[in-house]
């Protein structure tokens, strides 16, 4: 399936550098976890597919979660994810047309304790 070869891929990028979050890359946060650490959050598929070829575009938003004082450890996180994340070369079982990060956002989280990173991801895949 499309979104769990993106997701693999993402997760695999981001483990490869001990430097993002020290390796706390979860889909599911475990109770009690340690800061900072990234979550692989909501995933959208879009057919990108005309009538001679199948295609998707694939969005993906992480969070980057931090509980130092003010935004510098949660920019930090989004510093060294995303080049991890642009240099995404293969998607297995697919061909990889593009990898781009969109967009980045930082934000304090309503519980005022919180400070909340968002990147989001495009891919843009074919079969092989």
């Amino acid at each position: 399936m499309i979104g769990t070869e993106v997701q693999k891929a993402i997760h695999d990028a981001l483990m490869a550098a001990p430097a993002v979050a020290g390796g706390r890359i979860y889909d599911r946060v475990p109770d009690k976890p340690t800061f900072p650490y990234i979550t692989i959050g909501d995933e959208q598929i879009l057919d990108d597919g005309n009538s001679c070829d199948d295609g998707w575009e694939v969005f993906h938003d992480l969070h980057a979660w931090s509980r130092s004082v003010g935004f510098p450890e949660v920019k930090g996180l989004i510093a060294a994810a995303v080049p991890r994340l642009a240099s995404i070369a293969s998607i297995g079982g697919h061909t990889l047309i593009a990898a781009e990060v969109q967009a980045t956002r930082v934000f304090r989280d309503p519980d005022g304790l919180t400070n909340h990173g968002v990147i989001t991801v495009r891919f843009v895949i074919t079969p092989v």
